[in-house]
């Protein structure tokens, strides 16, 4: 009986553990889901990004991880970039948002911003083109798909 008792209250505990962790992604998540989305995804580093950006682009303290993304066949006009910032949680990230704002006031050189939201992640596409950005439905479809 101690038995049985012992190894219910182990496959509960494991039970809650990966019911704690289920919906937080990770920067790999993102760049997985954009690249069976068609993407080429390459991990700048933070002083590239920073030397891109005309204001600070952390949030609240926290960095992004800034990624470049291209498409593998075409010869794009303008670089494009998603700054990713990943939060401990959904809500970490919404607490953040109400004490610092969304990354809508960071300004990147001759990008345009287009904000996605989901879960633990907040998702910043910097595209040349304000109206009709080159990557939007990648980015949305792999947004969607994670």
């Amino acid at each position: 009986m101690k038995k049985q008792l012992g190894v219910l209250i182990l496959a509960l505990v494991l039970l809650l553990t990966a019911c704690a962790g289920k919906g937080a992604f990770t920067a790999d998540d993102v760049s997985r889901a954009l690249e069976k989305n068609g993407l080429e995804v390459e991990e700048i580093t933070l002083e590239e990004a920073e030397q891109l950006a005309s204001t600070g682009i952390e949030i609240n303290g926290k960095a992004p991880v800034p990624l470049e993304l291209t498409l593998p066949t075409g010869d794009m006009a303008h670089r494009e970039f998603l700054l990713l910032y990943v939060f401990s949680s959904e809500k970490e990230r919404i607490r953040i948002e109400r004490e610092d704002g969304t990354p809508v006031p960071i300004k990147l050189k001759d990008l345009y911003p287009h904000l996605f939201k989901k879960n633990n992640l907040i998702a910043v596409y910097w595209s040349g083109n304000k109206d009709n950005p080159l990557l939007m439905k990648q980015i949305t479809r792999a947004m969607d798909k994670l």
